[in-house]
Parts: C-alpha cells; structure tokens; sequence
C-alpha cells in the first residue's frame, strides 16, 4: 500500500480553503495521513502528513474537451513518482508511532460511520436488516459492551480496536508483508486469543468502501521497529494509550476521563495497600501470598497490576533468592485479575503484563491471563443473549468475568475509576439491579442514596461512585464465608466531605474496619497545574483505603485516619514516600456514621454553631444554567436579547436560548417583585420587537456586580425565595461555601445583593438572608434574647450580623481554624465578654459597609457615607484612575515599583501588593473581575450568545476604583478575630 488517492468530480474544488460540506467534512478525516493526493482530475495535489507538497495542472480543458487529447507533464509525473516512491519511515518511538496511527485510526472511524450511513439507507430502501454487516455487528457490539453507544461510539471502538490488535501484532513479532489480516489475526491468537480473534472477526466482512484505510494502517503499523521502542524508557507502553488519546481525539479522552496513573502514584498505593494486608489483616505474605486475589476494575493499561507483579517479584527474591520467582509469578498470574471495557487500553494491558511476566519466567496459565473485556459494572448473574455476528470471543470473556464477580472470593481490590458527572442510567447493575419477571431487585447503590435528599441523588450518579460501590459489595459483602479485604482507590474526593455522600460514609463506616484517606490536592479546585499529581485534571483527588478485618462489627464505625499532602507534584510524591501506617502526621476522623472523612477538630470547633444553626433560612443562589443572560454590561444584553427573538428558526432560536429541555416552549409565572398581568409567553412564541425583561444587578462573584436579564424563563432555578427577600429593605446577603474546603480569604461574605449560585468562589455554596420576605430577621429563634441576657446589653439581629463579619471576614480566620476549614462549614465562636462583642459589632458594621460597596450599614457621621466607598480626596491610599482604559484588555498585568494595576492602556493606582493578591476560597478577586471584561471573556460558552461581547471598555472608572477600594478594606483588615478568651458562648 502506497498511499489514499482522493478523486473529486471534475470541476470540483480540491483546495481546502476553498471547500465546504460534505468535501471540508472529509478533508478533515484525510488531511493529516503520510501520503495523500487529492485531485479533480485536471488539478492533482500532494500532501504528506498535513503538509502540502507539491501542485501539477494536468490540463487547462475540461476533461470531456481534452479527450485522447490528453497528455502528462513532467510536474504531473514528478507528483506520482512522488507518491509511489513513498514508504513510512521506521517507526522507532512513542511519539512518531502515535503520530502515524492516530489520523489512521480517525480515517477508519470516519469511513466506519459512511458505511452504516450506507446500510442504514439500503434498509430504509427496502433492504434486509439482517444481510448488513456493520448494523449487525455493531448491535452486539452495544450488547456486550456499550448498551447506551450509538454509531459514533461503535465506530470510535471499531477502529481503536483494529489498530491496537495490529499493533500487538507487531510487538509478537508477527509480520504483515503478504499476508492476509486473517492470518495475522490467527498467529496473534496463539498468545493474545481475545484479540487475535477480535481483529479477525472485525475484518472479515469488511466493506470495500474502507479497505484502503485498513490497508495503509498495515502498512505504517508494519514498519514499526519495538525492539527499538523499548529501548528508549522504561515501559515504554505506560503512556502509549494516554498519548495516542489525545493525538486522535483529544475531547473523547477528556470525556472519557483517560488520564494515565502516574507511576509514582501508584507505587506508592500498591506499597500502602501491601503494609495494610502484612500489618491489619495479619497477612505475612501480602500480595506474595497465595491466598491473596487482586483485581483492578478499571485496569486502563494495566499499571496497578503491573506494579502488584513488580512487588511481588521483588518480595519473592528478597525473600526466597531468584530462584523462586519463576515459580512464584506463575502462581500469581492465577489470582490476578483485570476488567477493562474499551479494547486499545486492553490490548496494551495485556501487553504489558504478558511482558512482566516472561520477563520473570512466569508459565501462563492455560486459559491465559485473567484480563478480560468487560464492563465491570454489569450484572454479575447474566446469562449472554444469542450473539448473531459472532461476537463469541468477548462473549466469553465477558462470561469468565461474570464467573469471577459472582464466585472469587477477592481481597484486593485497587485502581482509578473512571470519573463522569451525571452518569445516571450508566451505572449497570449496581444502580438499576438485576431485572426479573417481578422487576428488578434492589439495587446495591441504594445503600449509598440512603437518607440522601433527591435533590442531592445526582450528585452520587457519577462513575466513580459506581465502582466504590462495586468495590466494597465485592470484597466485603459478595462472599458471606469471609468478608476480610482491602479496597485502595485514587478518585475525585467529593466522596469525603460533600453532603450528597452521607449514604456512602455511613456505609463505609459500617463495613470497614479502618481507614486512611489522602487528601492529594488540599489546594481546592483547580489547582495550580505544578501543584497536581494529574496534570490535566482540574478536581480535587484523594486516595481511600479502607481495610475490614474478620470479626469486625457493623455496630462500631469504622476508626479512620486523615493525612495531606502539599507543595509541588515532585514535592507530594516524595511525602508519599515516606508515609507510612503508623506515621504521626495521620490525624483522627471524626466519628459519627455520616460525618466528613476529615480530620477530627483539635479545638472546641464542633461545640460552636454553624452558621445555619444562627440563621436557619438559607438557599443556594441563583443558578440560570445558561451564562449569556449574564454581563456587565446592560447594552450587551440587550444586544444578545435581540439576536434571540430576531431568530426565525425555531431549532436556531433553542440554541441560542441554550435549551435542552423544552423550556422554549412553555409559559412561565412571574419572578417575585418582577409582576406581569399573565403569564410570560414562551420564548419560542415571542415576536420580534418583543422587549427585554427588566435588568437588575446581581452578586455575581465575590465582589463583582453584572447585570442579569430578570427573566424566569432564561433561569433554570430562579430562587423565589431570595427575590421575595431581595425586596426587603436593607438587606444583606451572607454567603458561605458549606460544600468545599476552604483555606485562605474571608469565611464569609456579605452582599447587597442576591447572589450566584457560584457567588462564593465559583464552586457552589449557599446563600443566608440576614431577612425573610416578611421583613423579619433570619436569626434562630431567642438568639437575641439569649445573647442579651449573656452579655448584660441589649442585643439586635443588626449587632449579630455585624458580629459575624467581624469574626469570619478576614483572612485570619481561616487560617486560624485551617485544620477545622477542612471540614466544609463555617461555625462561629461567640464571645461571653461584653467589651469583646462591641468592639467585634463596631468592626463588623464597617466590613459589612464596604462588602455591600457602601449600599448596607450606612453611617455618615462615622465614616460610612451611602454609596461612597472610597478614601477622602487627598488620602495617599486613595484608588485613582491615572489613565483611561480605550480598549478591551487581555488581562491584568500589575506594575509592582508603581503599585498600579494596567489594563491594556488603562492605570489605576495605588493598589497595594496584597489587593493583587486578594483571594477568596482560593478566587483571586481582581484577576477575575478583570477576567470577565477582557477581549475574551472568562466563563463557560453555553450559546453563540456568549460570543456576543462588548466591543469596548464598558465598564466606567469609577467601578474598578471602588472594586479595588473594597478589596483594599478588606485585606487591610486581616487582623485576628476578636479574643475569645471571655469564654465562648
């Protein structure tokens, strides 16, 4: 195989910046393959990798003119000697091979998809189902491994699978020079059956329209040089599939959340997860011992199970001497086991291990390895349907799968999930159970929904959620007979103190016996990249290893340790290091059933009240969904309003309002304060002069004001509530992020107006009026009272509000109860001292005056004017504009000799180092301020309405000056909290 000829309609064009539709769809299928020529018969074009090389014009007639006119030219000739003399280069590394296969792999894809588009026509033609190759093959292939996949995803696991049975191929040493891809597949059987069968059953049909990019794929993969590969790092295959991902499709491998494990990371699990079996579970042996039996669910490309060989050899020699390897590794290779449901990461799992283990001169069982093509999460007691293309390869390894999830007795069970939010309905038997003529039977993740409110279940539907729960079902409930073992996973740590995993803690509480949790990224949500064990990855992670041994009671939770690691990626994995079991730095977690998996609190934290406790009415913050009804500037939205009614086309007019639930066409109340003589019109239904809801002004982050189209049916949760109260005269918002940890910036903040949902530190949190709608105050009931009487002065609601500002708006707080803050939730120390509590109150006004930007808590003749929140005229702290800001920045550069903020052309100054740096749950609050009024916005595009921007600096002068003015007030008072030592209350 030479090469891929593209042969167009005379006449067409051939040039990609010239082409469109179906032409530019397919150009971007075939562009980047090492030898390709596109032609209309008349030009002829030579591209190589994406490259253009070279142009011939064969003729300037028209083909039908020319006829046996027709003659070559020596640019033509030199074209196609070109092509035919090209041969790939030996593929000697890891990037030139992922290069070479992945446009392959796109191309196979593609022409995969064009052909069930084929047979599908054919049917709706009048053709057989039945006689269509590709209809039937992916029907079972959806069966078997992916019930919810459509086409695109079929086609997707058609092609990674072809290409990664080749490559196998080649790392057997199987050659493909005039062989048939039959006969490849038959010698890679011998020692690979799953896949040696797999390659041959997905070609034997295969469609003539896609043989030629079946071909090529031959050819590059056959001139791959392993021997030389292997050379060039140590396992070599580690980062093979991660790589190839992104090569090929790098939004696929973010959605499907592939990320490799880095090996230092899992060295250091399958080391804790071994101390854990010698030291809890009283397993001299730990892994090396023959009772032991180890799976990863979700094996990816093997390197836990590649790292549980590498230990076990390692303790064998120390042990027993070299001689006893051979031995030991042929033992092990029958109690490990691997479950992996897309087929490229298969093959390179299988690859690897099969690898280690002739390496050590293991014998492989018979049967082969116990890795198999499976969805983990599938009912364990199914019997397989009829198969009808012969699918009968992964049938069976999905059977000898099954095998072991209902009847091997597991002790081990270690990895990392696969992360997918909202993953309802993909949770296989664990979320829906076993069906049965009297319907299904309970399922196991009910457990973990248990006493959890509906409104929270979703948040539990997520994949990783899934395989925890499959987990601890596996090794601690499936077998009766001995419900001993360890379960050691690295996932997302929303499982550790979020409130939809109560269900969950309880459950792990009961059945565990103890526990250590690694919290791996203290820093919060999207860390620094320097700072992630992950460097793609932007959630919060933490490893759990929870241990039951025999005897332990359900009615005594589990006792569980807590530990973080800090610093840079380099700077964690040598802590991980040196951690052990027994290691000082490991804190107590706290005891109750549904209690966070964080560290227990060292002072009288737990005995204070939490926020809501002092102000029992509270609500998340509005939450839109669709971000273009967002902006800070009123015109702007305008301008996008008029674009949406402007639309004619209903489907066009659903995607710019970013609807996909069929809000477009319904009718909707009023929002309170906001009354209309009937109900609003659906959307669909407006004209196109239809005006524009009414703009207010909302707290949009942490003190930064934008505009929101008050309209119900663009805000998916409008909060009635908080509009009611938004009514109310002098009223104050408290915001608190109950949800994440916290570690740097104020505890709470105040608003004058209603806030976001993401108000906080754009991660959720919750909103707390300081009034009800009926004017009332939102103060646990006697509060007031109760405080009157312990402080022999008169307490009012406005005192107590005031006193929390002055407590927990500050830095200081939270890095006075840093270890409490891991535990999300704000409690508050209260003073028993009268002389502490007025001089906190008289604090506490002026914060909550320059939080409101001098909207709230309004007095004059002490230095809080309304509406004026900045330093006297001649005060050298004074925020000025010094230059006016004439275009759209890229961003915020800081002058540090000046101290003055620049905004493209624009100054503003003096602004002091730490207003810069002012950060609020680890937000920095100016960055993102200006962030959200640059040339590119920040924020999520959820419509071509969100590119509808201002074209110029809309923002007067005078709101960045009081911006930075607030900021300056409060990290200017960073100072402690007011002395408590008059005794908590």
């Amino acid at each position: 195989m030479r090469g891929y000829i593209e042969v167009k309609a005379p006449g067409r064009k051939i040039d990609p910046d010239q082409m469109t539709g179906h032409d530019l769809e397919q150009w971007e299928r075939q562009r980047d393959l090492p030898n390709l020529i596109y032609t209309n018969g008349t030009r002829w074009r030579l591209y190589r990798d994406g490259e253009f090389i070279d142009e011939a014009l064969l003729t300037e007639l028209e083909l039908t003119e020319i006829g046996a006119g027709l003659r070559s030219n020596p640019k033509f000739e030199g074209i196609l000697r070109a092509f035919l003399a090209w041969k790939p280069d030996p593929i000697v590394s890891v990037n030139a091979l992922v290069r070479a296969i992945a446009p392959l792999t796109r191309l196979l894809r593609g022409e995969v998809l064009d052909q069930l588009v084929g047979e599908r026509k054919a049917v709706s033609a009048g053709a057989k189902e039945e006689d269509q190759p590709f209809i039937g093959l992916a029907r079972d292939w959806r069966r078997l491994l992916f019930p919810q996949a459509d086409d695109k995803k079929f086609a997707d696991g058609y092609a990674q699978a072809v290409t990664f049975a080749l490559l196998l191929a080649r790392t057997s040493g199987i050659e493909f020079e005039g062989r048939s891809l039959h006969d490849v597949g038959k010698d890679l059987g011998v020692q690979h059956s799953l896949m040696g069968r797999a390659l041959q059953l997905l070609i034997d049909d295969v469609a003539a329209d896609f043989k030629v990019a079946l071909d090529l794929l031959v050819t590059v993969i056959g001139s791959v040089r392993w021997e030389r590969i292997r050379k060039t790092r140590r396992d070599v295959y580690l980062y093979l599939y991660e790589s190839f991902l992104q090569e090929y499709d790098d939004e696929l491998r973010q959605a499907s959340g592939t990320y490799y494990t880095p090996r230092e990371l899992v060295t250091e699990m399958v080391r804790l997860t071994q101390d854990v079996l010698v030291q809890n579970v009283g397993i001299e042996e730990g892994f090396s011992s023959p009772g032991v039996f180890t799976i990863d669910p979700a094996m990816g490309t093997g390197t836990f199970l590649h790292s549980v060989v590498e230990t076990v050899r390692k303790h064998v020699e120390d042990e027993q001497g070299p001689g006893a390897v051979p031995g030991a590794m042929t033992e092990l290779a029958g109690r490990l086991a691997g479950f992996e449901i897309q087929m490229g990461p298969y093959a390179v799992a299988e690859l690897r291990v099969a690898e280690l283990f002739a390496d050590a001169g293991a014998t492989l069982p018979k049967d082969g390895l116990k890795l198999y093509v499976t969805d983990t999460l599938d009912d364990p007691t199914a019997d397989e349907t009829q198969i009808a293309s012969g699918l009968h390869t992964i049938a069976n390894s999905r059977k000898r799968a099954n095998a072991i999830k209902r009847n091997q007795k597991v002790n081990v069970i270690i990895g990392n999930p696969p992360y997918r939010e909202l993953a309802a309905g993909q949770g296989g038997w664990v979320e829906q159970g076993t069906p049965s003529q009297h319907g299904p039977s309970t399922a196991i993740l009910g457990d973990f929904l248990d006493g959890v409110p509906g409104r929270l279940a979703a948040k539990v539907k997520n994949l990783y959620v899934y395989f925890w729960r499959w987990a601890t079902w596996k090794v601690w409930e499936s077998t009766p007979a001995d419900e001993s073992g360890v379960v050691c996973f690295v996932t997302t740590s929303g499982y550790v103190t979020g409130t939809a995993f109560t269900g969950m803690r309880r459950h792990i509480r009961q059945h565990a016996s103890e526990g250590w949790i690694i919290d791996l990224t203290p820093e919060g949500h999207t860390p620094d990249v320097a700072t992630r064990m992950f460097p793609g990855v932007r959630q919060p992670l933490a490893i759990g290893i929870f241990v039951r041994r025999p005897g332990t009671s359900r009615e005594v939770p589990a006792d569980l340790h807590y530990i973080s690691v800090r610093g840079r990626r380099a700077d964690k994995f040598t802590e991980l290091q040196g951690l052990t079991l027994d290691a000082a730095e490991w804190r107590p977690v706290r005891k109750g059933w549904t209690d966070p998996f964080t560290a227990a609190a060292t002072s009288a934290w737990d005995e204070w009240p939490a926020v809501d406790q002092l102000m029992p009415w509270y609500s998340p913050g509005v939450f839109p969904t669709r971000t273009w009804v967002y902006s800070p500037s009123a015109s702007c939205l305008e301008e996008r309003w008029t674009q949406l009614v402007g639309e004619p086309e209903l489907e066009r007019r659903r995607v710019l309002m970013k609807d996909t639930t069929g809000a477009i066409n319904v009718q909707f109340k009023d929002i309170p304060g906001h009354p209309h003589a009937a109900r609003l019109n659906s959307i669909a239904s407006l004209p196109v002069d239809n005006a524009m809801e009414k703009v207010v002004t909302i707290g949009f982050r942490a003190f930064d004001r934008q505009k929101l189209i008050a309209d119900p049916r663009l805000i998916h949760r409008a909060r009635d509530g908080l509009w009611a109260a938004a009514a109310v005269p002098n009223q104050v918002y408290v915001v608190e992020q109950h949800s994440v940890s916290i570690s740097d910036g104020p505890a709470l903040l105040f608003s004058a107006h209603m806030p976001d949902f993401h108000h906080f530190n754009n991660r959720g949190g919750r909103t707390l009026p300081f009034l009800n709608p009926d004017g009332t105050p939102n103060f646990a009931p006697g509060l007031s009272t109760a405080l009157t009487g312990k402080l022999n002065a008169r307490v009012e609601a406005e005192d107590i509000l005031a006193y929390l500002a002055a407590v927990t708006a500050h830095p200081a707080f939270t890095q006075t109860f840093a270890v409490e803050l891991e535990t999300p939730g704000i409690r508050i120390p209260i003073t028993a001292d009268e002389v502490i509590w007025t001089k906190a109150v008289s604090i506490g006004r002026q914060v909550l005056w320059a939080q409101t930007f001098a909207q709230a808590f309004v007095d004059h003749p002490n230095g809080r004017p309304a509406h004026k929140l900045a330093y006297e005229r001649g005060d050298s702290r004074r925020v000025s504009c010094l230059a006016p800001v004439s275009e759209l920045p890229d961003g915020m550069v800081y002058d540090e000799e000046e101290q003055e903020i620049v905004l493209g052309n624009g100054r503003f100054g003096p602004v002091p180092r730490a207003v810069v740096e002012y950060e609020v749950g680890g937000r920095n609050v100016l960055r993102s301020w200006v962030a959200y009024r640059t040339k590119e916005p920040a924020g999520k595009r959820t419509s071509p309405l969100d590119d509808v921007n201002p074209g110029s600096w809309c923002c007067p002068s005078r709101y960045l000056t009081v911006a930075a003015s607030s900021s300056v007030t409060m990290s200017g008072s960073g100072k402690a909290p007011p002395d408590d030592s008059g005794g908590a209350f």
